[in-house]
């Protein structure tokens, strides 16, 4: 018995990644080799790259030699009329040929779906990479801004004498951008391009007044740019930094500690009372905004900065030198009691 007619044996079957591999795909491919860091991505990298893609994707060939593709500014077309390398030996311009241009006008993007950045030009973090100079273990913070959003717009022209290439290269852009988009890869970095509109511009004419048929795809790329002059690698703290304070007399005393994680900024300064001791007296060693207290075994307590009240809510700085006051009523007056105020560092 034959096998059916149209049966193949051979299956070329590539796998595709989904989920958190394809995420990780994209980081991987995204990353610059070499550095911990992505690739930055400007307007060359996305005028570049677009070019490209019409060379590989919707290059055409004709007669068995492939159109021309040229990347133009409008200013540039006179220029490029007389001394284009594709030229008769009258120095004019042979068809077909294709033309880019890259309107100048770039717009704020749209890519974001009318959300709006964070005010302020904040970084993140991006990864976090282990260090060790031989005594200490500790990691470097390697942070990046949120990227800027941008469309740009691009023109694609053919030129061309007869309508079958006409439609043959109308028929490759339509292909081309069949799902409705198609996605780039620049630098890595995913970036979606939409097909705006079809126009015709066939109403001109050459210098041997023989007409052209001129056809017109407005392609626009929401893409956004990440600058690699704003990326930022700061050293971690390899620990919290911790202070500790004896106050003793007699048998009773007040042990304080003071905890500054340097990356985020956040610090703790608690205090511990034993039996016998409510007031405790703290000359401030980092400048500091505390808003939040807890407090255990404690019925009340009170806060002075340099002799005056202050209260949480809603806060108060402190600065190297001031001496913030702490009393305290003990709600079992033989156990130890605790408070802890929390704020951040500037």
């Amino acid at each position: 018995m034959g096998l059916p007619k149209n049966y193949r044996k051979n299956l070329n079957i590539t796998p595709h990644k989904q989920g958190a591999a394809a995420r990780q795909e994209i980081l991987d491919n995204i990353a610059n080799p070499g550095t911990y860091l992505p690739k930055g991505i400007l307007h060359e990298d996305m005028d570049r790259d677009f070019i490209e893609y019409v060379k590989n994707n919707i290059n055409l060939t004709l007669g068995g030699e492939e159109v021309p593709i040229v990347f133009l500014s409008i200013q540039r077309w006179a220029e490029f009329a007389k001394t284009w390398q594709f030229s008769d030996v009258n120095k004019n311009i042979k068809i077909p040929f294709i033309t880019i241009v890259r309107k100048p006008d770039a717009q704020v993007g749209t890519n974001y779906a009318g959300a709006y950045n964070i005010p302020g030009k904040p970084t993140f973090t991006y990864m976090k990479i282990p260090t060790w100079d031989g005594n200490i273990k500790s990691f470097d913070i390697y942070q990046i801004p949120q990227p800027v959003s941008i469309d740009l717009l691009y023109e694609v022209r053919i030129f061309c004498s007869r309508m079958r290439d006409l439609n043959l290269f109308n028929k490759k852009m339509l292909k081309s951008f069949s799902a409705g988009q198609q996605y780039l890869r620049i630098n890595g970095h995913p970036i979606p391009l939409m097909l705006e509109s079809i126009g015709d511009e066939s109403v001109i004419s050459n210098l041997d007044e023989r007409k052209y048929y001129v056809q017109l795809f407005t392609i626009k790329m929401l893409g956004y740019l990440l600058d690699p002059e704003d990326f930022k690698v700061t050293p971690a703290i390899s620990r919290a930094l911790s202070f500790f304070e004896v106050v003793e007399d007699d048998d009773d005393f007040v042990t304080h500690t003071i905890e500054a994680q340097e990356d985020t900024g956040a610090i703790t300064l608690s205090v511990q009372f034993e039996p016998g001791v409510n007031v405790f007296n703290y000359t401030v060693e980092n400048n500091a905004t505390y808003n939040t207290v807890t407090i255990e075994n404690i019925s009340s307590y009170s806060l002075t900065l340099n002799g005056l009240p202050v209260s949480i809510p809603p806060g108060f700085e402190v600065g190297h030198g001031d001496v913030l006051g702490i009393s305290i009523t003990k709600s079992d007056l033989g156990a130890s009691a605790y408070i802890t105020l929390s704020g951040i560092m500037p």
